[in-house]
């Protein structure tokens, strides 16, 4: 699996995540010249879909059980409205129609903060990508 991280001043996102490293070559000439400095490709060694995105500091592809193990490892802190992470679920090539933009919102995700960690435990450590 390949995809397009980009970093620009104190932003990070993912531009485009592809199973073809063909799609991601071809997709990453789209990127307008101004966006192209920010951008990198990279690779995972990951074969087929769904898979995980994990967002804290990094960026970090995963399976279910490193999903679980990723929020399982979390302390919890006393602000309410700390965000530790936010974990997307990639099921499909990630094509955003602007080539080299932060699309990430419009992935199926969550935000981890003590409310979801909260309802995860209360769960019995059963992950959703949804609201409970």
């Amino acid at each position: 699996m390949n995809y397009i991280e980009a970093i620009k001043e104190d932003r990070k996102w993912i531009s485009g995540i592809f199973l073809s490293k063909q799609d991601t070559r071809e997709y990453f000439q789209l990127i307008p010249e101004c966006m192209k400095k920010y951008q990198i490709i990279k690779s995972v060694n990951f074969k087929e879909y769904p898979v995980y995105l994990v967002e804290a500091e990094e960026f970090c592809f995963v399976d279910l059980k490193g999903v679980c193990e990723t929020i399982n490892k979390i302390e919890m802190i006393p602000d309410f409205e700390y965000i530790y992470a936010n974990i997307y679920e990639i099921s499909k090539d990630f094509v955003p129609k602007k080539p080299g933009t932060d699309y990430m919102g419009i992935l199926k995700h969550v935000h981890v903060d003590n409310e979801y960690l909260q309802r995860y435990r209360k769960s019995g450590y059963q992950f959703k990508l949804n609201a409970w």
